[in-house]
């Protein structure tokens, strides 16, 4: 085992581990899959197939890469037991592979595990990538077993501080002789640090301080005290949340480096003033290097110093420290996710990183933490005036989406204010993370939420394969796609401004984690598209409507719709009202569509007195009906259909009808705006 390994723990989701050829190991981003992997094939001679650095898969491609690779009698060995695959990185492979490819590559590798002496093969990914794989092997007939890594115990999280602190120390020798002297003295600084963010308002006690990238950083940081008592750097701390103290914890890192050029900066020149030293190697000018090393983008120029002797001291001493920095294991590589994390939400706060940061992030999606998300969050709320980006909110998704286990799903909601100001329109970004439906009662618990955070529609949103339940209704653009698939997994809606589709195949497949019987829908309207890079759409388990000038030729012809423009704006204002209200249900195993009230009552849902008479109406036809003390509304379909003339997936796609706006003009009649 590598030093300091800790073995994680595993628990079985689904299936059966006693007779199951085919192990999917699912976990978070940055929790250690690949380490583990490593580990796992130290202790029992297996093969490591590392699907980031291979061609993307396809038939054969098992088969053909082990007689390569070791030769023809590869393929018996593995047929007889004496040689067992470990396959890392599928969620990297789905977004290389086209869908066939990567399903072809599934199956090839199901079938070396097929005979009664070959060995169980183990593939490892992120949630949504490992549930995938595991129903797609299930529904083909291979026995799979779904596993997941959970974050460290507290047993756990101990043994791997007290592993990597040496590991640490051994970077530098003047810390390496620190931590042999005082080795007790350091370790009760970590652990005291780690019970703190355990005790933080707000904190998920497995989340941070059983994530290995967290334990990392409080390594970094506890090594980094230096000169300092470890006890006194830690009551220095005045953090209120893990993130707090996360920001805590680099801000000591930063502080230390800049700590270390100014003294060797004194010794050079001791006229030097507190001034001067002040503003020699800042966090900011440190987090501007890290990202030209990075991002490969321009290095910060240095501050402005008295003399050119100055000038060339501090140039040829930051050639030498920007290299070694913390943040760096080598180049164009973060020496922790967390780090990277907290540089790539630093520069996409200043417009002259931003974009390149956004560029390195879409290219690299895997080269920071799902942490991304709340120090993103930490980042804008401290702004003077807090705006997100529309360019941010893909990344910000994707981030989120690498937090989440199996059964979770991530819901982006992007919707237009209707005020009429001038300018780029004004948005409403929302966040929140879906929990799965326990199958006992039903229910489903409250997921965490964040937002609405403000947002204009003067950049592009980009989303990239695979994404599900994202809801827009505003006037933006959007491009999707890598140039060669995008799969979108149902149920999601687009009303938007412009739509670009980057890929050569469009799949659309169901996302629901829940087993419901019922056909999830996929929207897509635009007042302009661009799709003519598109070659094939494939629909699977779910149903896809597309609106747009053009969508009627191949290969959209089978999926278009006309959507009926509304007589007026106000009628306009109540389908938008209307369809947010009720696809915004969500369905549960026991056949009910629910909400949680408050999700509906919001201001972002109702807008105004035409939306909030509209709510009203709907519970007083039994449309919506409030159910557990008004903690939810309920959907009942079949009011819904008898009603409005129309069912879910109409509305969902748009199918106004003309007894709905009939619907809709009796409740502005009864409206102080309409009337007016």
């Amino acid at each position: 085992m590598a030093p300091g390994f800790v073995e994680p723990t595993l628990k079985v989701l689904m299936g059966d581990p006693e007779t199951a050829k085919l192990f999917l190991v699912a976990a978070p981003g940055a929790v250690g899959k690949s380490t583990y992997a490593n580990a796992l094939a130290s202790a029992t001679q297996a093969v490591v197939v590392d699907l980031a650095r291979t061609p993307p898969l396809g038939g054969n491609f098992f088969t053909g890469g082990l007689s390569n690779a070791f030769g023809i009698s590869a393929l018996a060995d593995a047929a007889t037991g004496k040689t067992a695959l470990i396959v890392d990185a599928l969620d990297e492979a789905q977004m290389r592979a086209g869908p066939q490819g990567y399903e072809a590559g599934l199956l090839d590798l199901a079938a070396i595990t097929e005979t009664t002496d070959a060995l169980p093969a183990v593939l490892l990914g992120r949630a949504i990538a490992a549930e995938e794989a595991y129903l797609y092997l299930g529904s083909n007939g291979f026995d799979a077993c779904l596993l997941e890594i959970q974050f460290f115990s507290e047993d756990q999280a101990k043994a791997y501080i007290e592993g990597k602190l040496p590991i640490v120390a051994g970077r530098d020798p003047s810390l390496a002789s620190a931590y042999a002297t005082h080795t007790q003295t350091f370790r009760d600084l970590a652990h005291a640090a780690r019970k703190k963010l355990i005790a933080a308002a707000g904190c998920d006690q497995s989340r941070f301080s059983g994530y290995a990238p967290v334990l990392d950083a409080i390594c970094e940081f506890t090594l980094g005290a230096d000169s300092h008592n470890p006890k006194a750097k830690l009551a220095e701390l005045n953090s209120t949340s893990p993130i707090e103290l996360i920001h805590d914890i680099i801000t000591s890192i930063l502080l230390r480096e800049q700590g270390k050029l100014r003294a060797q900066f004194s010794e050079h020149h001791p006229d030097a003033t507190e001034s001067v030293l002040n503003a020699l190697y800042t966090p900011d000018a440190q987090l501007g290097h890290v990202a030209a090393t990075l991002f490969e983008a321009q290095a910060p120029p240095p501050p402005p110093l008295p003399n050119g002797v100055f000038q060339a001291t501090y140039q040829e001493m930051v050639e030498r420290f920007a290299p070694e920095h913390p943040f760096l294991s080598s180049a164009r590589v973060a020496s922790n996710p967390v780090f990277a994390a907290h540089l790539v939400a630093w520069a996409l706060r200043r417009s002259d990183h931003a974009e390149v940061a956004r560029k390195a992030v879409l290219a690299r999606p895997t080269m920071m933490s799902g942490i991304f998300f709340e120090l993103y969050e930490r980042a804008m709320l401290g702004a003077e005036h807090p705006l997100m980006p529309l360019a941010d909110v893909g990344i910000l998704y994707q981030a989120l989406n690498s937090q989440i286990v199996p059964g979770q799903r991530v819901q982006l909601e992007i919707m237009g204010q209707e005020n009429g100001a001038a300018g780029p329109a004004a948005l409403e970004v929302s966040f929140e993370i879906l929990e799965r439906i326990d199958p006992e009662t039903g229910e489903a618990p409250a997921g965490q939420t964040w937002g609405p955070f403000a947002s204009t529609a003067d950049t592009l949103l980009e989303l990239r394969s695979p994404f599900s339940n994202i809801y827009i209704d505003a006037p933006i653009h959007v491009q999707l796609g890598d140039g060669i698939v995008q799969q979108i997994a149902a149920p999601a809606a687009f009303s938007v401004e412009g739509l670009m589709l980057s890929a050569k195949q469009v799949l659309v497949v169901s996302g629901n984690p829940d087993g419901s019987t019922d056909i999830p829908a996929v929207s897509l309207i635009a007042a302009e598209a661009s799709c003519e890079s598109v070659q094939t759409v494939t629909v699977k388990d779910a149903s896809l409507t597309v609106s747009w000038p053009g969508a009627k030729a191949h290969p959209w012809n089978s999926y278009a719709v006309d959507v009926v423009p509304a007589a007026d704006e106000n009628v306009d204002f109540m389908r938008r009202r209307l369809r947010n209200i009720l696809t915004a249900f969500r369905s549960h195993s026991k056949g009910a569509l629910r909400r949680l009230a408050a999700k509906i009552d919001h201001s972002r849902m109702i807008k105004d007195e035409r939306g909030a008479a509209l709510r009203e109406r709907l519970l007083t036809d039994k449309i919506l009906v409030s159910v557990q003390s008004g903690k939810f509304y309920e959907l009942d379909p079949d009011i819904m259909g008898r009603i409005l003339c129309m069912n879910y997936h109409d509305l969902a796609q748009c199918r106004y009808t003309p007894e709905l706006d009939s619907y809709l003009y009796d409740v502005l009649l009864g409206t102080q705006t309409w009337a007016t």
